[in-house]
């Protein structure tokens, strides 16, 4: 039998292994429970995670989205920027013109942002203008009808010739044009898919509050630039381009010979318009309200008499009243009513041919009797004589053209290839110009075409005697570099 202390003893011990197994069942409960936490914070990581990776996989989506469509949008208030006389004259013709040329002006003004990435661009063209007020405004100068909304056919046409292109009546309300600009930019200004905007409505100031945030980010933002060009927008550090081809550079002209026509023979009170004038009666300048068409005077300068005085012509009257080359201005010469010679119309050459032309003529001055007349009898032509581009002869033609050849209207020789009278954007018959007065007053008007001298008979003058050689250009004097080309 056991004694009192052996009992004791295996008290206390059977005492202790409880105490041992509680305390272990302690820790094993603890221990399980950090395991549910750990694996429920596991759960909720894991689960984080499959969302994040989900939302990379959608933006990715996304962003790869965005970089299969890229796109440069041109906004135009159509209301300030109008487009060129001759445009809107040829109504429906007109519009899908400026359409085309607009495309292919802003493609080259995106290759100098993006390089290579433009060929992938596609240009969004968006025309927002009070139709029926600019309709009215065009038909009191006699470039549209008289009928309401007579620009429609313009406008449709431009809509319908490019995928991407509209012409948008905003409608009658002050700020039509101005909502939907601003809504358009705000829209496209943050896309990723929008590489560029060609911004035009820099003749109103109302739009530099919408602009300033965007002060020098020359990589989204270009500003083009119009007649009316507000000097502000100078100030944002933005590029700014110009469209010479599409938008006018000078408000509409008026009808030739219209009875609503004010000649203007002194200069125009702005403080009348404004209605702020002073002087009233007795002013020296003249009273007339701003959208009162009137026709401006061939001012007088001092290389011309007191008495000269003609409607400066500009290019597209040049283009309505000229001749075209065609097969038969290759054979015959151009005659007005007094006999005088027309010249074919030779349009200015664009801003790139202007460029090909210059880079062309810094290697070698090219050959104007070879390129011009098919001929060069000089055997020891220091001249270029290699095959030339259309574009780069194009220019030669235009260049030539501005030099007056020395037998003025009187010249009969087809092979002439210089100017006969003046065909310059509103030349002023100033310097540097080489025509005289009569180069800028004659008669376009085609009355006849008759035989060049070199046809007369069925044979060719003598050397000694031919007028085409009288109007040579010997020294090769058209053959410009950019330097010269801005002279004229």
């Amino acid at each position: 039998m056991l004694g009192d202390s052996e009992i004791q003893d295996l008290g206390r011990s059977l005492g202790n292994v409880l105490h041992e197994n509680q305390q272990h069942h302690e820790n094993l409960q603890g221990l399980l429970q950090k395991f549910h936490d750990l694996l429920d914070t596991y759960n909720q990581l894991k689960s984080d995670y499959e969302e994040e990776k989900e939302g990379r996989e959608r933006y990715k989506k996304l962003v790869r989205g965005q970089e299969r469509n890229p796109f440069a949008l041109v906004l135009v208030d159509g209301d300030g920027y109008l487009f060129k006389d001759h445009l809107v004259r040829e109504g429906a013709e007109g519009g899908t013109r400026a359409a085309q040329l607009l495309n292919d002006s802003i493609k080259a003004l995106l290759s100098e942002q993006l390089g290579n990435q433009a060929d992938q661009c596609r240009i969004m063209v968006r025309v927002y203008s009070n139709l029926l007020g600019l309709s009215k405004t065009l038909a009191r100068t006699g470039l549209v009808g008289n009928e309401a909304r007579s620009l429609s056919s313009f406008s449709s046409s431009f809509t319908r010739s490019q995928d991407l292109f509209d012409y948008i009546d905003a409608g009658d309300k002050k700020e039509g044009a101005d909502y939907k600009i601003r809504e358009m930019f705000r829209l496209f200004v943050d896309n990723n898919q929008c590489k560029h905007i060609f911004f035009a409505g820099c003749h109103d100031a109302g739009y530099l509050s919408l602009l300033t945030p965007y002060r020098g980010k020359a990589d989204r933002i270009t500003l083009l630039k119009t007649a009316s060009f507000r000097p502000e927008y100078d100030k944002l550090n933005l590029p700014v381009r110009e469209i010479s081809t599409i938008f006018t550079s000078s408000p509409p002209s008026p009808p030739v010979g219209g009875s609503n026509v004010i000649p203007v023979t002194r200069p125009v009170c702005r403080h009348f318009q404004k209605g702020t004038c002073r002087f009233g009666k007795d002013c020296t300048k003249l009273h007339i309200m701003p959208n009162q068409p009137f026709s401006k005077p061939f001012y007088e300068n001092s290389t011309q008499p007191a008495s000269f005085a003609a409607k400066c012509r500009d290019q597209e009257y040049y283009n309505r009243n000229l001749p075209k080359m065609s097969s038969k201005s290759q054979e015959c010469i151009a005659l007005n009513k007094d006999g005088e010679r027309i010249d074919t119309y030779c349009p200015m050459p664009s801003p790139e041919e202007w460029e090909l032309y210059s880079r062309r003529a810094k290697r070698q001055k090219l050959c104007n009797n070879l390129h011009l007349t098919g001929e060069c009898n000089n055997i020891d032509c220091e001249f270029d004589h290699d095959p030339i581009e259309p574009a780069c002869l194009n220019t030669l033609m235009y260049l030539t053209r501005q030099l007056s050849c020395s037998r003025g209207a009187g010249c009969r020789s087809i092979k002439c290839y210089l100017g006969h009278h003046c065909q310059k954007d509103g030349c002023k018959g100033t310097k540097p110009c080489k025509f005289n007065r009569q180069g800028h007053t004659l008669d376009l008007q085609v009355a006849q075409w008759v035989t060049p001298i070199e046809n007369e008979d069925g044979s060719l003058v003598s050397d000694g005697s031919s007028e085409a050689n009288s109007t040579a250009d010997q020294n090769n004097t058209a053959a410009f570099n950019m330097k010269d080309m801005i002279q004229l």
